[in-house]
C-alpha cells in the first residue's frame, strides 16, 4: 500500500508540474525537505515564488484531494517555505513575493489524470 501511495504521489507531482509549466510556471525545485516535512514543487509564476502542495487521489469515493489540505498542512508548508527562503537568499531577493498554491488531482485506476484543479494563494 505504501509503495502504491508513493507511486501515486510521484504521478501526481509530475502531472502537476507539467500542468503548471504549460501555464507558464518555471520549475525551481521539487521535493524540498526540511525538518517540518516536504514541499512538493517550488516554481516561479510571473516573478512570484510559488510553493506548491500536490494532492492526488485515486477516485473520489472516500473524499476529494481538496479535503486532504487542512489548515495544519497549510501552516506546515508555510513554515517550510520560510526555511527555503532563508536557505536561498539570492533567489528570495530576486523574487521577494511568494505564495502557497495547491494542485489537486483525481487519478483513475490506471494512474491517468481524470481531474486537475489549481488553487492559488492558500494563505
Amino acid at each position: 500500500m505504501k509503495q502504491f501511495n508513493y507511486q501515486k504521489g510521484r504521478v501526481g507531482e509530475e502531472a502537476a508540474k507539467n500542468y503548471l509549466t504549460k501555464k507558464g510556471f518555471k520549475i525551481i525545485a521539487s521535493n524540498f525537505h526540511t525538518r517540518f516535512g516536504e514541499i512538493d514543487l517550488i516554481m516561479i509564476d510571473n516573478g512570484v515564488l510559488v510553493f506548491v502542495e500536490v494532492k492526488a487521489k485515486t477516485g473520489e469515493n472516500f473524499g476529494s484531494p481538496e479535503e486532504m489540505i487542512t489548515s495544519k498542512k497549510v501552516i506546515r508548508v508555510k513554515n517550510m517555505a520560510k526555511v527555503f527562503i532563508q536557505k536561498n537568499q539570492v533567489l528570495a531577493r530576486k523574487h521577494p513575493c511568494w505564495r502557497l498554491d495547491a494542485v489537486c488531482l483525481v487519478l483513475n485506476k490506471n494512474q491517468e489524470v481524470e481531474r486537475i484543479r489549481h488553487y492559488e494563494n492558500l494563505v
